[in-house]
């Protein structure tokens, strides 16, 4: 049965979800959860993330992981960048696994829910390519659900509710805060009572508008700093969902897959038995739930809660798998491409999959209805307790066993790793030399380091160092290459395709570039060539070149930039604010 209005019993299975999803977390970061870095793909923690114009999103920069870095900044300032990461990674199953069983009152439900929301190839896949800030906007979801459907019932304490995990959701960035609004506008819209137009109007206007104010961090500086044009049409093609398993696109994102990446793709979900039996468990658990709250005796508030919960999870869950699949449609790839190209923020619709994160909370929902109803049947039905138990374990972990290769660090995929000593010195001093840019090389976006299993990891520079450091943003595919954003690297760029002698350094003075590293360690394809430099610091596999005469004016950037930041500010304020007037509300009522 459904929790309602947040009883004690409910409190509990948010516990035991908690506890679910923590031992799921476990599971599948395995060995690597002992201390050190995670690096591959976007995966890049750092000791310590220095507070910096690139955190804050006032550099220019389109700022993607704005606010999130900022917060793990600032937690990386209170303990090492390791611990932080892990604890970021354990939140993400912690977090959506207790959402997910808070809808529940029984231990069937909430444990069968929890393991779906924590075990899905959506976290797995998203968690092998380092996307970690989306995933913690999947966790914030289901809360998030839950906090609007309350508010709408106007029970107690809910806007303090509303307004938390909407400023959650906008912390984890721009992904997580545009699919927690599509999650939103969802509950807003399923019917939970007699309501006029009007009415419904005035209630979604608190948390659309809270909403809009709490992200200002990232779509102030996106509007307002960040480059124009610079979407490149092929990220379409190259971000569009594919098929991870023999049966389509389709049917890879419906059960939870189907990202772009192959290399992050897992072994098991390629083989026919598996995927056909992921599908079907999906199809039969989303059908079961379905029909289990539509049936004509629901009448009961708690009755018609879980139908407005299902509801509004179908209903988002729906329109993120519509995105995920539209590219690859007849006619979608075109219609994808100038919005990407033509509407501002249309990038954020470029790696469609991300938007199946409400999908899966709607199934993990479901599995938590199932597995009520079918234990249900099977104790009126005079089932021996062995035999309800067996049921009830069958349906809890089916997408376990649908899904294996998450487990023990993905099969053994994922090292926890230390950065190099000599790395971390470099780093300090970098930061002790004089104002100036800094370019990396060889001039690739990626990196292959020996001392991290050869696993291909985003260059860790620009986070490791808190000045300005340029990168070649391109993204290099297998059968085409994506323009990155910043001309400043498309300029250095230009310079190194044409190969000509001193052509590279002239381009890096024209930039303001004063400091060149040279990681040596790597292939010496697109590098640069300091003949007759001598090397100004120099550490196990890495360069440190000074270009002199180059000028070091820091870079002008209007003052107002900084006005992003207000919307969070606003938003803590109003958290706070509720809280005190939501206390002094009980204590008048008890008085």
């Amino acid at each position: 049965m459904f929790s309602h209005k947040g009883t004690g019993r409910t409190d509990r299975k948010t516990w035991l979800g908690a506890l679910v999803g923590l031992i799921c977390g476990v599971l599948a970061l395995g060995p690597a959860i002992k201390p050190g870095y995670l690096l591959f793909y976007d995966m890049v923690f750092v000791p310590r993330l220095d507070l910096s114009e690139r955190t804050l999103g006032t550099d220019g920069s389109v700022p993607r992981a704005v606010p999130g870095d900022l917060v793990v900044s600032i937690m990386s300032h209170l303990a090492p960048g390791w611990v932080v990461q892990k604890v970021v990674l354990l939140l993400v199953f912690v977090g959506v696994a207790a959402g997910a069983a808070s809808f529940f009152r029984s231990r069937t439900g909430a444990v069968a829910a929890a393991v779906a929301a924590a075990w899905n190839p959506y976290v797995g896949e998203r968690l092998a390519i380092g996307h970690w800030g989306f995933l913690l906007g999947y966790a914030c979801l289901p809360f998030l659900v839950r906090a609007v459907l309350s508010y709408r019932r106007t029970e107690d304490g809910a806007r303090f509710r509303l307004l938390l995990w909407i400023l959650l959701t906008a912390l984890t960035g721009s992904t997580g805060a545009v699919i927690g609004l599509l999650t939103t506008v969802a509950a807003l819209l399923v019917p939970v009572d007699e309501a006029s137009p009007r009415e419904r109007l005035r209630t979604a206007m608190l948390p659309l508008g809270a909403f809009v104010v709490v992200n200002s961090a990232w779509w102030f500086p996106f509007l307002f700093l960040a480059p124009r044009d610079t979407a490149d049409p092929a990220g379409v093609t190259a971000f569009m969902s594919r098929s991870d398993t023999p049966l389509g696109v389709v049917l890879s994102v419906f059960t939870g897959g189907g990202i772009w990446n192959e290399g992050v793709w897992f072994a098991d979900r390629r083989s026919l038995p598996v995927a056909v039996a992921a599908t079907l468990a999906v199809a039969f658990v989303l059908v079961v739930a379905w029909r289990a709250v539509i049936r004509p005796d629901h009448r009961t508030a708690q009755q018609v809660e879980r139908r407005a919960t299902l509801s509004a999870a179908y209903l988002a869950g729906g329109v993120g798998l519509f995105i995920a699949c539209a590219a690859a449609l007849p006619g979608g790839e075109a219609v994808m491409t100038w919005i990407v190209t033509s509407v501002p923020g249309g990038g954020l619709l470029r790696d469609s999959q991300k938007f199946i994160a409400p999908w899966m909370v709607a199934v993990a929902v479901a599995s938590g209805i199932t597995a009520e109803r079918l234990t249900g049947l099977a104790r009126a039905a005079g089932a021996a307790g062995a035999v309800r138990v067996a049921l009830a374990a069958a349906l809890a972990l089916w997408p376990v066993a649908t899904f294996a290769g998450l487990a023990f660090g993905a099969g053994g995929r994922w090292h926890a790793v230390d950065y190099p000593a000599g790395h971390l010195r470099m780093a300090q001093r970098i930061e002790s030399l004089s104002p100036g840019k800094v370019a990396v090389f060889p001039w690739n976006l990626y990196r292959r380091y020996s001392w991290n299993h050869d696993v291909v990891t985003l260059d860790p520079w620009q986070r490791l160092v808190g000045r300005e450091v340029l990168v070649n943003d391109d993204l290099p595919l297998s059968d085409r290459v994506v323009r990155g954003e910043s001309t400043e690297s498309a300029r250095i760029t230009a310079a190194v395709s044409a190969g000509a002698p001193g052509g590279i350094e002239r381009e890096l003075r024209r930039v303001g570039v004063r400091y060149v590293l040279v990681q040596i360690d790597q292939p010496a394809v697109r590098s640069f060539d300091p003949v007759g430099r001598t090397p100004s610091a120099s550490e196990p596999g890495l360069r440190l070149y000074e270009l002199p005469g180059v000028a070091t004016a820091p870079t002008e950037r209007p003052p107002w930039r900084w006005s992003g930041i207000v919307g969070p500010v606003v938003g803590v304020a109003a958290v706070l604010v509720t809280v005190f007037a939501d206390r002094r509300a009980r204590a008048r009522t008890r008085g």
